[in-house]
């Protein structure tokens, strides 16, 4: 999971509840489409199932287990590619962080907002990953709040 940007209003629906959301927006990184997956930052959604019942043009179900990009700013659909490249180098990089702290036994990242350690899965800004990724990570229940 990963998290940018500053909070701005969306148009997009969110595919799980269906309301238009008001927030930040999470896009599924893994699900193809002709349109992103989009959901609101609930956790019932965040936590759903879409099905191709709801969404026909899913190639498979989205699942609470892939890979999500959350922005709080909108995000135009030019941007879009860009955007997941950049959460995925991200993703790769946060990952590998982890299981290198894991192997060494060092400390694992904590929170910015309440110093708790933090376990994958985890939020994590896409602007700082890369440079300082001990000092960018967030906590899922940390994740409701504006990420600065």
């Amino acid at each position: 999971m990963i998290s940018s940007h500053p909070l701005e209003y969306s148009l997009s629906k969110c595919d799980s509840c269906d309301t238009v959301i008001g927030g930040a927006r999470v896009l599924c990184m893994d699900c193809h489409s002709n349109d992103t997956l989009d959901l609101c930052s609930e956790p019932e959604c965040l936590d759903s199932v879409i099905t191709s019942k709801g969404r026909p043009d899913l190639e498979a179900p989205h699942t609470p287990n892939h890979d999500m990009l959350k922005a709080h700013q909108i995000l135009f659909d030019r941007d879009t590619a860009r955007t997941k490249k950049n959460a995925r180098d991200a993703l790769k990089a946060v990952r590998s962080t982890v299981s290198d702290l894991e192997a060494k036994g060092g400390p694992m990242p904590e929170c910015i907002c309440c110093q708790n350690v933090v376990s994958l899965p985890c939020w994590c800004c896409v602007d700082c990953a890369g440079k300082i990724p001990q000092d960018s990570f967030k906590s899922v229940p940390c994740s409701s709040d504006v990420f600065v």
